[in-house]
């Protein structure tokens, strides 16, 4: 597999490479590392290699991954056509009303960070129960209708609303979601249960982010660094290295082995492979980190590998809803 082998993205016409380049880790202020933070040479890395895919993520909160790739495509001779760039939109937007002026407003707002007059793809993140879905549906389809958005999506969000809002978007002839983005890796797959069946069902494709689980399942943590680990970005973090965690490294390190590659394309190799994924985004600080995370595209594991690695995080229905989907949920369904 290359970075040129485009899949389609759900029933648009969008065609995306198989791993996404996430850009918000192109903002100085993300890294403490700055001056290993080598944007510009990741991106034209990517680029020559036939990437595609860049999601910006929310240039509200990290705008300096959204400057840096609408000044590097501004200043060199790439082909705005042949690129598919994304940016997300908060929808929970503490306290602020997020309805159609915040919509708006940060849509044109990101248009200028990345010195384009389109966007192939905005996504609407982290749904709150507050927020207003026809309102947002209607200014995301005069945005389709305006030639400046070609299509959105939906991040981070349960099954019951991206249902909802798909039955308004039929009913009120408006445009509908064409993707759906997700968490998705060996640490995270709750989302198997209703989410993956539910894009299939609507048609919608699945953009799996966070496939090394923030780097905890990357290889960089190991039982002998575990206490290490939890001072360090994974303490930041307020979960894992877990148990299960250190059974999935210790499992991927097997693998990897086998194989004769690292751990991290193991575990890349493996969510680019799940049903219905389209493209998984990777973020990246540094050109070496690029080089190796597009190493695994070369990984093929057999079915036993994929089996051993599933067996490991059977999705389990019983357990408590991601925090940041407990916001989305009605009232009824948490505890």
């Amino acid at each position: 597999m290359h970075l040129d082998d485009y899949a389609a993205l759900g029933r648009s016409e969008l065609r995306v490479s198989p791993l996404a380049l996430g850009t918000m880790t192109f903002d100085e202020g993300f890294n403490r590392r700055s001056r290993e933070n080598q944007p510009e040479a990741v991106l034209a890395r990517y680029l020559e290699l036939g990437g595609n895919y860049l999601d910006t993520g929310n240039g509200a909160m990290k705008a300096g991954g959204q400057t840096v790739v609408g000044g590097y495509v501004a200043q060199n001779s790439i082909q705005r056509d042949r690129l598919v760039i994304a940016a997300k939109f908060n929808v929970e937007r503490h306290g602020e009303r997020p309805g159609r002026k915040a919509v708006i407003a940060g849509f044109e707002e990101t248009l200028r960070r990345l010195r384009t007059d389109y966007l192939d793809l905005y996504w609407l993140n982290n749904w709150d129960i507050q927020a207003p879905l026809e309102e947002m549906l209607e200014a995301l389809h005069d945005l389709v209708q305006s030639g400046k958005l070609r299509y959105f999506g939906i991040s981070d969000t349960p099954a019951w609303k991206v249902a909802h809002a798909h039955l308004l978007s039929q009913s009120n002839g408006w445009a509908p979601f064409i993707g759906l983005q997700i968490e998705y890796s060996l640490a995270a797959r709750l989302f198997e249960i209703e989410l993956i069946p539910l894009a299939r069902g609507l048609g919608l494709g699945v953009v799996s982010h966070s496939p090394l689980s923030g780097g905890l399942i990357s290889g960089q943590y190991t039982r002998s660094n575990n206490a290490g680990a939890r001072t360090g970005h994974a303490a930041q973090l307020a979960q894992r290295p877990d148990e299960q965690d250190l059974e999935i490294v210790d499992a991927l390190f097997r693998v990897a082995d086998e194989l004769g590659t690292t751990t991290a394309r193991v575990a890349l190799a493996w969510a680019m492979a799940r049903l219905g994924v389209s493209s998984t985004i990777i973020g990246v600080h540094t050109l070496e980190q690029l080089n190796d995370d597009i190493g695994a595209l070369e990984v093929r594991l057999s079915p036993e590998q994929t089996a051993t690695l599933d067996a490991l995080t059977i999705p389990n229905p019983v357990i408590a809803l991601p925090l940041p989907l407990q916001n989305a949920a009605p009232l009824c369904c948490v505890d």
